[in-house]
């Protein structure tokens, strides 16, 4: 592909990311955006910026801070993030380049192929929440200087004589650090790309010291920091270690049956500990080692399935392993999945059935996955609709019911704000925030528990 045809290539991609997320400029601030940038003075301007620190996540919050400088509301924050999904996009396409180069030599049209894969990525509708939903960011910006760290390694390892070149790519690791913790992964992502090239595994982490040297310096930062011991104290006093491996079993099961292959998003899905034994658990564990097995014998065969295996599991593993967090699983954390799982649709359907129908195959793919993401992005458009698909899709989740009861609270209609609350109760009658919102209102008819549809049974994807 020539200059002209991969300026049109890109501007092909970046309009595809702008028909799916048309919604997404007239969008309100969501949920914890309130928290996390409305009412929070700390990211309300540089100067406030700055007198906070250090704290954690500096540039994460650097990035709110200048788009509150600029005083452009809501728009102004949803912009830079549809920006930065295009951005991503692009990477997206030069990183995926370099693996299929590398990992699948016998495509004869490495950029096409890479392109759509890049095409993929950007339309699949797991993306919203980390596009569409501010607080999102924290994803999309750390994915945007994770990609560009690898694609700028692979840049720059030809030019190993070029000192300073060798910089650029543990910087922007450094960066993606500074934004999510998350990005950890980055140099095991570098090493298992080697390895799975044909490298020695001693061989594949050579040009790592200088992302070694991040990596040590960083879990010093984070040790020295404050805000990082309360934030990991936290997190260790979420659920036992029993508990956190059921509850991971349900939270992969939801991840890449429901939302990765499903493409059924939910911005707050109703996922539990399970009480007791669960046929699931036992189905995800057999699904996790045989795909760990099949990443290992694929090497010599089948390099890039084996490379977009070991890849998903590690963006997986900051968020969703040993470590607790409060919620089970969110549909952000498929963010950087999902160019590994998209080089895996592209290099298997070139690699069966021909250029031209899999070219077919991707464009019709891409389609399917735009159309579901645009269909998301209404849901977006204000804080009622948001939370009126939330319960819809999670019916039994108290949390869900209490905020649309707030949606409707804020909308004006007072009565179905009673009803909502009176839902959240029913399925919670610990729920702290919707009795209190309850309390707050002005007197009216009292909505009940049997003014609630019944809780049913969330649809759950077979076992992996």
């Amino acid at each position: 592909m020539n200059l002209r045809g991969r300026a049109a290539a890109a501007v092909a991609l970046l309009l595809a990311v702008a028909w799916a997320y048309a919604a997404a400029l007239s969008a309100p601030f969501h949920f914890d955006d309130y928290h996390v940038i409305v009412d929070n003075p700390r990211v309300h301007g540089l100067a406030a910026w700055w007198a906070s620190m250090p704290g954690i996540r500096p540039l994460l919050k650097l990035s709110y801070a200048l788009d509150a400088e600029r005083a452009a509301g809501a728009a102004g924050f949803h912009a830079t993030n549809l920006c930065l999904h295009g951005i991503n996009a692009l990477l997206a396409w030069a990183v995926a380049r370099q693996w299929i180069v590398r990992l699948a030599p016998r495509l004869t049209q490495p950029t096409v192929a890479a392109w759509g894969v890049a095409l993929l990525f950007a339309l699949h509708p797991s993306a919203t929440e980390a596009v569409t939903y501010v607080s999102g960011r924290s994803q999309s910006l750390m994915a945007m200087f994770y990609l560009a760290a690898l694609w700028a390694h692979g840049r720059v390892q030809p030019a190993a004589g070029v000192a300073g070149v060798q910089l650029l790519s543990p910087l922007l690791f450094a960066a993606a650090l500074g934004v999510r913790e998350t990005a950890v992964t980055l140099p095991f992502a570098l090493a298992l790309m080697a390895w799975y090239a044909g490298q020695s595994p001693l061989a594949a982490l050579r040009g790592l010291g200088g992302h070694g040297v991040v990596l040590v310096l960083a879990g010093v930062a984070a040790l020295a920091w404050p805000g990082y011991d309360r934030f990991f104290a936290t997190s260790l006093q979420v659920r036992g270690l029993t508990d956190q491996l059921a509850g991971q079993a349900v939270a992969y099961s939801h991840l890449v049956g429901h939302s990765l292959i499903g493409l059924q998003t939910n911005i707050d899905p109703d996922l539990r500990v399970p009480a007791g034994p669960d046929g699931r658990v036992a189905w995800v564990g057999v699904a996790w080692m045989a795909t760990v097995a099949v990443a290992l014998a694929s090497r010599r065969r089948w390099p890039w399935l084996g490379f977009a295996l070991a890849w998903s599991l590690l963006q997986l593993a900051p968020t969703q392993s040993l470590v607790p967090r409060l919620d089970l699983a969110n549909d952000r954390h498929l963010y950087l999945v999902l160019p590994g799982a998209a080089m895996a649709v592209v290099v298997a359907l070139a690699s069966t059935v021909g250029a031209r129908l899999a070219a077919a195959g991707v464009l019709g793919l891409a389609l399917v996955l735009a159309t579901a993401t645009r269909a998301r992005n209404e849901d977006y458009r204000s804080e009622l609709a948001l939370w009126q698909a939330t319960v819809a899709a999670s019916p039994g989740k108290a949390r869900a019911w209490s905020n649309l009861g707030w949606a409707r609270q804020q909308a004006g209609d007072l009565d179905g704000a009673r009803r909502a609350y009176a839902c959240a109760l029913a399925r919670d009658p610990g729920h702290r925030q919707a009795a209190i919102n309850l309390s707050l209102l002005p007197p009216g008819p009292a909505g009940t528990a049997r003014e609630c549809p019944p809780p049913g049974r969330v649809a759950s994807p077979s076992p992996l």
